[in-house]
């Protein structure tokens, strides 16, 4: 017999033997499993099946995106719910980071978020913690962060602690006042500082 008509006879039996012995797997595999009882499977499971159904959402999501004038802003959440009409998001347990491209840096932390696409915005409620690499660390009830730009403003009440002492507020906003000049951190409203000098 030569050497390739026992090539042939070895491929004719293994297209044989192959098929038939995936199959003894796959019949065993279901021979031996145990039988699967559904009305145990909601005790094992981690997802509220029918709330998912009722209300779609997204856990852990991310966006990210630079601004007009070079800031990186980066937005994640515990879970999102898209709005059914189309327009955005709300989000909860929302951490968010705008880094200029200066090097300065505004952390924010919220119970809550809104993404609106249409007004280029991230809306932050629910107790909005917020703190700045130049030292400033204040709290607010309301954020608004502009997703085409470098603008955070807080248009309530805001209160918290500064490099030099303590400081409350009517509003605040942190942008540049003119294309090209540094970030700013403004504060209007009834404005009241307590200077503590450094020791």
């Amino acid at each position: 017999m030569g050497r390739e008509s026992r090539h042939s006879m070895l491929v004719h039996w293994a297209k044989l033997v192959l098929p038939l012995s995936a199959l003894m797997l796959l019949s065993t595999l279901f021979l031996f499993s145990g039988r699967v009882d559904p009305t145990t499977a909601s005790i094992y499971a981690k997802v509220d099946v029918d709330a998912l159904v009722a209300e779609p959402r997204l856990t852990a999501p991310e966006y990210s995106g630079m601004t007009e004038d070079g800031a990186a802003l980066t937005v994640r959440a515990k879970t999102a719910t898209p709005d059914p009409a189309g327009h955005g998001a709300s989000a909860r347990d929302v951490i968010a980071k705008l880094e200029a491209a200066d090097g300065a840096v505004t952390d924010l932390t919220a119970a809550a978020g809104v993404l609106d696409p249409a007004l280029a915005q991230i809306t932050l409620t629910d107790g909005v913690a917020l703190q700045t690499s130049a030292g400033y660390r204040m709290a607010t009830a309301k954020a608004e962060i502009a997703t085409d730009r470098s603008r955070i403003v807080a248009p309530g009440a805001v209160h918290g602690e500064a490099p030099f002492g303590t400081i409350a507020a009517g509003q605040m906003e942190i942008g540049r006042t003119a294309p090209g000049a540094p970030y700013d951190l403004l504060f209007n409203g009834r404005v009241k500082l307590i200077y503590q000098p450094q020791q």
